[in-house]
């Protein structure tokens, strides 16, 4: 028994030692990567883009990321180049990309990162760039370890992370700042929650009152402004999915419209999360249809999400006109009006402003919503993570991020908790092809500027992880430790605001 302890215990030291050796964030499909022999970059290194591939988006992300890796001083280096090649120039839409890349460095000194496609060839320079290190003695960049192959492609094709401006406004350059953080942990989606009961900081010009519910005319996002924000994200490898939660937490709509509004607000007035739209009435159609228009515009989005989540029926049945619509419409349920509404809704996201696919929060689903185009709707698991698998087994496309593991509001979810969960956990494999991928989420109640970046990080990056890596390279949080004290290190280099990973722990080097 006491041999057979011994011996399991070697095995797992074994393995923790393996996985300790490899200083990448998510870990790849496959890494293999020697011991010693160190490459030292030269004063002259550069990317050489593949000169079937005269590409903007590739040029700025060698432009940054040669700035991210800085000039060596070394003029005796042996890697003087990397060779950047891509299977296919035409650039896919991102959610859903084949991202598949590999990376090769030898001994001598060539490099070489080659990638089905603009998206892949992004995550190749990411996982480089996480090969290398400074001695900021020499004022030197190098990899200690060579040679180095790597072959990755990821398990899901959405990875995301959600951020909320209506709780607490975020200023542009925030948000940029949390775009930028993004690719470091290969997240490819930022789910921006806009509108919420507290504010609606879009300023619409088809719907020019609504604007009024933003906290202050200085706390406002312009189509402009989105428009820009598009772009930045885009450059970058990652896709904003704007969020309109409607049509329950619609306090904000007031301030703009209130005549769209159901009339519960003496009744709820101690909670306003508890006001929502008028779904019987088709002026409130019309203004959905006006700003929906404005922000996919702006975005030029392929899928947009509508929220759906803690509709308060109490707040309709205190209004006459929807009581008597709801009467009208020989309903039985309140759920029946909600699906109503919603299919409405759809209607017009899908077909006259074209979006490919429409998310809606878990409570659409549990209000019996049957989608007129169900391969083109994504429900989004948030109350618990067994709702992935009534969601699966109904046939129904998901998004995972149940609050009980992945949302970052949540003290007690601990980066290494959220990265011991697995999506597919008690999920019949017949039915794990329908999540179709993650977010982590970071609700706004008391997260601005000031503190965003540390409630992120480094919690979010096992997220990344889970979402990136498979099963059998991500194993636990105790074999990816050392790993994330990296990834840690890594972060604030790079100029992020990350929390600690744990009490003790330092930067034993200068990662770039």
């Amino acid at each position: 028994m006491f041999l057979t302890l011994l011996l399991a215990l070697a095995i797992i030291a074994s393995v923790a030692s393996a996985d300790d050796s490899i200083p990448l964030w998510p870990i790849p499909s496959s890494v293999s990567i020697g011991v010693g022999n160190s490459v030292t970059l030269n004063s002259d290194f550069q990317f050489t883009l593949g000169a079937n591939f005269n590409n903007d988006l590739a040029s700025a992300a060698i432009d940054r990321y040669s700035a991210l890796i800085g000039k060596s001083s070394s003029t005796s280096g042996s890697l003087h180049s990397c060779q950047l090649n891509v299977d296919s120039t035409t650039i896919p839409e991102i959610i859903g990309a084949d991202e598949t890349y590999t990376v090769s460095v030898s001994t001598e000194g060539s490099c070489e990162i080659q990638a089905t496609n603009l998206w892949g060839l992004l995550r190749g320079l990411e996982t480089f760039s996480q090969l290398l290190v400074r001695d900021t003695d020499a004022n030197t960049v190098l990899l200690r370890n060579t040679p180095v192959s790597v072959k990755d492609t990821p398990r899901y094709g959405h990875r995301g992370v959600l951020i909320d401006t209506s709780r607490h406004y975020l200023s542009v350059d925030q948000i940029k700042r949390v775009i930028d953080s993004l690719p470091t942990n290969k997240f490819n989606v930022l789910h921006w929650h806009v509108v919420d009961a507290e504010s609606f900081p879009l300023d619409t010009p088809s719907e020019p009152t609504m604007v009024r519910g933003a906290y202050t005319p200085r706390m406002i996002y312009s189509m402009d402004t989105l428009s820009q924000m598009k772009d930045y994200a885009f450059s970058r490898g990652v896709e904003i999915i704007l969020e309109i939660d409607i049509p329950g937490h619609a306090a904000a709509w007031a301030d703009g419209k209130r005549e769209i509004m159901a009339d519960c607000f003496v009744k709820y007035s101690y909670n306003i999360n508890d006001f929502a739209l008028n779904p019987a009435l088709e002026e409130t159609y019309s203004t959905i249809d006006n700003i929906l228009g404005d922000v996919t515009n702006a975005l030029s989005s392929t899928r947009i999400h509508l929220g759906g989540d803690e509709v308060v029926y109490g707040c309709w049945k205190n209004d006459t006109s929807v009581v008597n619509f709801y009467n009208k419409q020989g309903y039985t349920s309140y759920d029946q009006l909600l699906s109503y509404f919603v299919g409405r809704v759809d209607d017009i996201v899908l077909n006259k402003h074209k979006q490919s696919y429409v998310m809606h929060w878990e409570e659409v689903f549990s209000a019996g919503y049957k989608p007129a185009n169900p391969s083109r709707t994504l429900f989004q698991v948030w109350t618990d993570s067994s709702m992935i698998s009534a969601l699966t087994a109904a046939g129904y496309n998901l998004i995972a991020s149940p609050s009980n593991y992945w949302y970052l509001n949540i003290a007690t979810n601990t980066w290494s908790s959220m990265y011991d969960y697995d999506p597919t956990m008690n999920i019949p494999t017949a039915q794990q092809s329908l999540i179709y991928g993650g977010e982590t989420a970071l609700w706004g109640e008391y997260v601005d500027d000031n503190n965003i970046e540390q409630s992120l990080y480094p919690r979010a990056s096992s997220v990344g992880e889970r979402l990136w890596s498979s099963k059998t390279q991500a194993t636990t949080s105790s074999a990816a430790l050392n790993r994330m004290l990296i990834q840690r290190c890594r972060l604030v280099n790079r100029g992020i605001r990350s929390a600690p990973v744990q009490p003790d722990g330092y930067c034993d080097e200068v990662y770039v």
